[in-house]
């Protein structure tokens, strides 16, 4: 009988009193693919962490191939042939794609020199196994999109050959296309018995692509499935413990006020010149394919895109364009897509991260008045329900959730009339996204008007009272809630598409 390439008993792990894992077990055979799933803070990263060898287990026993192994750094996980793909890159991007790929292992010629002839060849022949072949191997990795860095970090770990393939979020940042040949990708090196697990908040493709799933809950394994037969609603209850609905809920607090009218804006090279209003307490959904002006719409809209032509009122009161300052002061507030590298101020506390919106406010004769910083961002984060120790710790220590709910903090702090967000559950499992609906439904019952784009349809109809639809830069549709169904939506996002129809992304 095949030994599995992994059996992990009884796993336990503290950090300093507070216990994050429960006594985990865990079996990996040869060719499966796993999807581990949970929300935020169920303590994924922490086990598949400890199987790469990068943490050490409290308690419990990891063995490998049936034999028993104590695993002290990634370096001893990556000689029994695992590799790890984090969903935040590790690469070096003033590199080439070559250089990243073969990082530590550079191909040498008789001289002793790196064989740069070789070592791009090699590259090109990875690249071509993960769907990237059109990159070329000298090509500055820092020039290439996020998704492109991420399938070049995929690369890097199949070109060892590994045994054991962890991939956390893998998809997050691909274009459908290039999540398809991800998961191409999978079987194949499922069918050379390569063991696989992935870490996903996409319930759909853990159901579609895995043959087990298991569901972490507060550093407990929960159930351990096989995926047929299990549905997207029967994981949601494992993962949050009870039933999860993402219905429409009318919060009946429109107004008959115009909070915002924009007319006839646009950037200098994408968008066509877009009109569209929101009442106060309005929640309007945006809705696009790649390239369709969403996020163009928005950060030209907030400042961050020079504005071509186009007027702005919020409350009857024009706005000045191309100025983040003046549109902040308007009472216009963004949260930009990309919590990572647009949103949090990583190396600070969470009370800096959700006060910096409101220091002038908090100042007092040149300095910050630390009890009333303490006091207000407090309030917010119990009123938002940010899990964490206190306000003072890093903001690199909180889930993904707890993040992107500190940022909610830092636009009610500025007290928007307006507030305009971009992905705002990118990332964040079920119940974080619950939570942030249930967020943007009290804004707006409190008379902000909120303008939101999603790549994700079954968002868009669970908080938008208004879809806008949005291809080549221009407003295709705007539709109602009796005419947001999601075939609806499509035929119009699609309308102005039909000459790229290889290209299927819905991000942009």
């Amino acid at each position: 009988m095949t030994a599995p390439i992994v059996e992990i008993t009884g796993i336990r792990k503290r950090f300093a009193d507070v216990p994050v894992l429960h006594g985990v077990d865990l079996t990996i055979m040869p060719g499966e693919i796993i999807g581990l799933v949970g929300e935020n803070g169920a303590g994924k990263s922490t086990l598949m962490n400890i199987i790469a060898g990068k943490l050490k287990p409290s308690s419990g026993t990891i063995a490998f191939d049936g034999q028993p192994v104590e695993l002290d750094s990634i370096r001893q996980g990556q000689a029994l042939g695992v590799r790890f793909v984090h969903q935040e890159l590790s690469t070096a991007g003033a590199l080439s794609v070559a250089e990243n790929i073969f990082l530590g292992r550079y191909l040498a010629n008789r001289a002793g020199f790196i064989d740069r002839r070789k070592l791009n060849a090699e590259a090109r022949k990875v690249l071509e196994r993960v769907g990237v072949g059109h990159i070329d191997p000298r090509t500055p990795l820092g020039s290439l999109r996020s998704g492109e860095q991420q399938l070049v970090e995929l690369a890097k770990a199949i070109a060892d050959e590994p045994r054991l393939l962890i991939l956390d979020e893998p998809t997050s940042s691909l274009t459908p296309a290039e999540g398809k040949r991800l998961f191409e990708l999978a079987h194949e090196l499922a069918s050379r018995k390569v063991g696989m697990i992935f870490i996903t908040h996409r319930l759909e493709e853990a159901l579609e692509h895995c043959d087990r799933i298991v569901v972490l809950r507060d550093g407990r394994l929960i159930v351990d499935l096989p995926a047929k037969g299990t549905t997207k609603s029967d994981l949601i209850l494992h993962m949050v413990g009870k039933p999860a609905t993402f219905a429409y809920r009318p919060h009946g607090s429109i107004s008959d006020n115009v909070r915002i009218k924009v007319e006839n804006l646009a950037d200098q090279s994408h968008l066509a010149g877009i009109d569209l209003s929101a009442r106060g307490g309005e929640i309007v959904g945006l809705f696009g394919l790649v390239g369709a002006g969403r996020t163009e719409f928005l950060e030209t809209l907030y400042g961050y895109r020079a504005a071509r032509s186009g007027t702005v009122e919020i409350d009857g009161s024009p706005v000045k364009l191309g100025s983040v300052t003046h549109t902040v002061r308007a009472g216009l507030f963004m949260l930009p897509e990309g919590r990572k590298t647009r949103g949090i101020l990583p190396t600070h506390s969470v009370r800096r991260n959700i006060s910096i919106s409101g220091l002038m406010d908090l100042t007092r004769f040149g300095f910050v008045d630390r009890l009333e910083e303490d006091g207000r961002t407090g309030r917010f984060a119990d009123t938002l329900n940010i899990r964490m120790a206190n306000i003072r710790q890093p903001i690199t220590s909180l889930s993904g959730g707890n993040q992107q709910k500190a940022l909610f903090a830092r636009a009610l702090l500025a007290r928007p009339k307006v507030l305009l967000l971009d992905e705002p559950t990118h990332g964040v499992d079920v119940g974080a996204k619950a939570e942030i609906y249930d967020i943007i439904s009290r804004l707006a019952r409190d008379g902000t008007a909120i303008i939101v784009a999603s790549s994700e349809l079954p968002e868009i109809i669970a908080i938008a009272d208004r879809c806008v639809v949005f291809a080549g830069g221009s407003v295709v549709a705007d539709l109602g809630r009796a005419d947001m169904t999601e075939g609806n939506i499509l035929a119009h996002a699609f309308a102005l598409q039909s000459a790229h129809a290889g290209e299927t992304r819905t991000h942009g």
